[in-house]
């Protein structure tokens, strides 16, 4: 069994079997967490300045330590250390909750077990973000036994970032070997297996697909008050779900999982879910279904999965590579990148809401038109097709990722029925665009995406 020990000048730190880490941050206290080697009596110091000034203590040694620091202000820096016994951990410092209105970015990665040279990688990589992500979610799989001295070994890799900035994990098929331990090791919001948290202008929602979700159980059940919630909530702009196991995926590794495609994604399609995480395939896929991204992001240390199966109409990317997710939030827009441990950048889009092209995204008639284009991605010429319930004055037009009009294709009175038009993108370059379609009660979007 590795110990994990830290250096600050003068003082010893044999106590701390796994140093401090951050979880649960909420609108007014963050928990602080960590182990000690035998059981002892601790507390956290923590303040604006390195100077702290606040502190909270326990009243009874244990050698699994959990303190609440309350008291929050958002949007600010605090300085924290904790100690145990007669050894004090490093100072470190955390930002609270982002407003609504703040720009701020967050992580999404998994499948960590088993290689930890490649899972030191990719946090390495991840360590080097900036400005620093103001939250990580983690798809699952931490451990491959959920053992303790898995998670001795996974902490020690995690540290770089876990200091500083807050995990939320999602239980994978590897963690529910152990499932206490796993409880035991992090302090989640709500029911723990399943929970949700909200941060600037977005909501997160982390499922346990191990436990019943089917309609009227009481997973669905929290579920579908959630995203209705974030639907009667004109602060929260993007909605993301992360899950275990992908709905949609062309990996050999693993199949979709169907109970998730048949439960599940027709409420993230109801409620405009962005985009969701998954991993249990080694690897990273990015699929577009009826207006959801899925990102499978399974290349945190794992073995890779570098089989795959043949590309479905749904399939944008895929890459049997180590790597993690970097997505950051600004206003109405969501962007995304797939990075590697290297650096390098292998897949990005952007999602920009119809807010963000002076539409009210509430403004709905009973029938919504169908709009769709006809291949994904296209070469040069994109077949559009839409459906009209009435007659009505329509606008159908075509935006860049940055939310500038490349193209109007129609505009004009057209009758009730399906029309279709075709789209010469040019000389455009490939990327990602946006079919929007307008009129006199109705509002749709679709992503379209040019590559040669």
């Amino acid at each position: 069994m590795m110990l994990i020990l830290a250096g600050l000048a003068g003082v010893g730190h044999a106590a701390f079997l796994v140093r401090p880490y951050l979880q649960n941050l909420n609108d007014t206290s963050i928990s602080v967490l960590w182990q000690s080697s035998t059981s002892l009596t601790g507390g956290v110091d923590y303040g604006l300045t390195s100077g702290y000034g606040a502190q909270v203590l326990e009243s009874n040694p244990v050698t699994m330590h959990e303190l609440v620091l309350p008291g929050l202000f958002p949007e600010t820096a605090y300085h924290y250390r904790a100690f145990s016994g007669t050894d004090t951990s490093p100072d470190a410092v955390f930002r609270t909750k982002a407003a609504e209105n703040q720009a701020f970015s967050f992580i999404a990665f998994g499948d960590d077990r088993s290689d930890s040279a490649s899972h030191q990688s990719v946090l390495n990589r991840m360590a080097l973000v900036s400005p620093v992500p103001g939250l990580l979610f983690n798809v699952g799989d931490l451990t491959a036994t959920g053992a303790t001295s898995e998670y001795l070994t996974f902490f020690r890799i995690e540290r770089v970032m876990m200091d500083h900035v807050p995990m939320f994990p999602d239980l994978g098929n590897h963690d529910v070997n152990n499932v206490p331990g796993w409880l035991a090791d992090f302090a989640l919001p709500d029911a723990e297996r399943w929970y949700s948290v909200r941060f600037g202008n977005c909501a997160f929602h982390c499922l346990d697909i191990y436990s019943t979700f089917t309609p009227g159980s009481a997973q669905y059940n929290w579920l579908l008050s959630e995203l209705m919630a974030d639907s009667a909530d004109p602060a929260i702009r993007h909605i993301f779900v992360f899950g275990h196991e992908p709905p949609y995926t062309t990996n050999n590794g693993h199949a979709g999982n169907t109970n998730v495609q048949t439960y599940l994604c027709p409420l993230f399609e109801r409620f405009g879910v962005a985009i969701e995480f998954s991993g249990h395939n080694h690897a990273y896929e990015h699929s577009l279904v009826n207006g959801v991204h899925y990102i499978m992001t399974g290349g945190g240390g794992a073995p890779l999965y570098t089989s795959w199966g043949a590309t479905q109409p749904w399939t944008i990317y895929r890459e049997a590579a180590f790597e993690f997710t970097l997505i950051s939030i600004s206003g109405d827009s969501v962007w995304c990148k797939g990075i590697r441990p290297d650096g390098s950048v292998f897949d990005s889009f952007a999602l920009i809401s119809l807010t963000s092209l002076g539409e009210d995204p509430h403004r709905k008639a009973a029938t919504t038109p169908g709009l769709s284009v006809l291949e994904e991605p296209f070469v040069r010429y994109a077949a559009i097709r839409f459906r009209l319930p009435v007659q009505a004055e329509v606008n159908l037009s075509v935006y860049d990722a940055s939310g500038a009009r490349v193209a109007e294709l129609v505009k004009g009175m057209m009758g009730r029925g399906t029309h279709q038009v075709s789209w010469d993108a040019g000389p455009l370059p490939d990327g990602h665009y946006f079919c929007v379609l307008r009129t006199g009660s109705v509002n749709a979007a679709i992503r379209l995406t040019r590559a040669q």
